[in-house]
């Protein structure tokens, strides 16, 4: 009996379906958790950093915005040539970028090198993904998983990396408290030192692209290929995860340019792509007001924590964070994308507007920690939900397109967060960002319901 619960659990969290991902998957998701702990290392230090400099928070918030500018057009264009120049290629050149982004954050202290290193190469502020490779595996991972397995690999995708995101804010942490208390490191020299593990990283990641295989490029669209549907066919009730709106014949064979800035799509599909990157957008804008290097700084200024503490308080949510995302694979079986994505997010928006109410770090941490419990339970349903819209061939120009309306709608966030922080009234960003997050999560459900997967089961 125990036998039976343990292989149902193994299968409801999707192990069985990593196991047998294949080499290319595997790859790819250590390409993520390798780049996410040096995101998570340089984003928990990122405003500290640059405030030790003796730079002003109003600036500190331009240097980030500047830096998600930077993300968006470098995002947004490499996106668009990434299936035709290869995406095993795209991921080592960006690799070979983030690299060197962190030896020249490890070698200046110039704010100017600084801003324009960020802007031109792969640094985030928020703790998440930058640059083109969540869009470049995304659609790999979709070319590379059936339609009913990708909800398993999204939701380890999202675990592993977050985990690692954790790890890395635990990791430089530690790191600047050992430099200083044993070889006598100042405070931007202990913070530099975080910045040379993100090279070495980079260059880890740089090495692991070059045993991806030709596996994961974009294949010819098997719609070309094959006869057209018959009525009947086109009766039949969709899968969990096939795509929700059928590409027609007339759309798919429409002939396509070598380079465009979005690819051809009904107009059916273009609509649901809009209406969904306009709330994804109003999302990741209010993530913007509370990155992960605006919530330390606003810690430790306000407790006067260590940076081990500060490291091991984004460590422990991060963790958890992470191992919860592994539900949201069940859920979205049994419920679907669209619900699961509500529901669990909904809770995590809610605790965040209430960040600033306790006047106690253990009460803070409590409510931390517990909005970590579903803050990305909502991770891999997104990942589903978007790779059912379009076809394989299309997938890379709309997850391209999606995840640059996201870093678009990040810009002013910092700008803003640093003016606030200046006059000393940083707690109004977490009570902004919690309310725009619970609309955003009220304007997921009432727009897209209907597109839900439950009624298939």
């Amino acid at each position: 009996m125990s036998e039976g619960w343990i292989s149902f659990l193994i299968d409801e969290i999707g192990l069985y379906t990593l196991s047998n991902a294949g080499t290319d998957v595997y790859i790819i998701i250590l390409l993520r958790m390798i780049r996410l702990i040096g995101f998570g290392a340089t984003s928990l230090i990122l405003a500290l950093f640059l405030k030790s400099l003796g730079i002003p928070e109003q600036y500190i918030g331009l240097f980030m915005t500047l830096t998600f500018i930077g993300d968006l057009v470098s995002s947004f264009l490499l996106s668009i040539i990434t299936d035709q120049i290869g995406r095993k290629k795209m991921l080592l050149a960006c690799s070979v970028l983030m690299t060197l982004t962190g030896a020249v954050f490890g070698l200046s202290e110039n704010y100017y090198v600084l801003v324009i290193t960020a802007i031109l190469g792969i640094l985030t502020p928020s703790g998440g993904e930058v640059g083109p490779f969540r869009t470049v595996e995304q659609s790999s991972i979709a070319s590379l998983v059936p339609h009913e397995k990708r909800s398993d690999i999204y939701a380890w995708y999202t675990f592993l990396g977050t985990f690692c995101a954790a790890f890395g804010s635990f990791l430089a942490g530690a790191l600047i408290d050992i430099v200083q208390d044993n070889y006598g490191f100042t405070i931007v020299q202990s913070y530099k030192c975080v910045f040379w593990v993100y090279t070495l990283l980079s260059g880890i990641c740089v090495i692991l692209c070059l045993f991806i295989t030709g596996n994961i490029e974009v294949k010819p669209d098997p719609g070309l290929e094959e006869p057209a549907t018959t009525p009947e066919d086109n009766e039949s009730e969709p899968t969990e995860t096939s795509q929700l709106i059928p590409t027609t014949g007339n759309v798919t064979n429409k002939p396509k340019n070598k380079f465009r800035l979005l690819p051809h799509l009904s107009p059916d599909t273009y609509l649901l792509v809009i209406k969904l990157s306009l709330l994804f957008g109003l999302d990741s804008f209010a993530s913007s007001l509370t990155p992960i290097s605006w919530i330390s700084y606003y810690i430790k200024n306000k407790f006067d924590v260590p940076s081990s503490y500060l490291g091991s308080v984004f460590f422990t949510t991060g963790f958890v964070s992470g191992f919860t995302s592994l539900g949201s694979t069940p859920l979205t079986k049994r419920f679907g994308a669209v619900v699961t994505m509500v529901f669990t997010h909904l809770p995590a928006s809610i605790l965040l507007a209430l960040v600033p109410l306790p006047s106690s770090f253990s009460l803070t941490m409590g409510i931390l920690v517990v909005r970590a419990c579903t803050q990305t339970m909502d991770v891999a349903p997104k990942h589903v939900f978007l790779a059912t819209l379009v076809s394989d061939s299309d997938r890379t120009a709309v997850f391209g397109f999606v995840n640059v309306v996201k870093t678009l709608a990040q810009v002013v966030g910092p700008s803003i967060v640093g003016v606030i922080t200046q006059r000393g009234a940083q707690w109004i960003s977490f009570v902004i960002a919690g309310s725009l997050k619970a609309t955003y999560d009220i304007g997921m459900l009432v727009t897209f319901l209907t597109y839900n997967r439950h009624a298939v089961h």
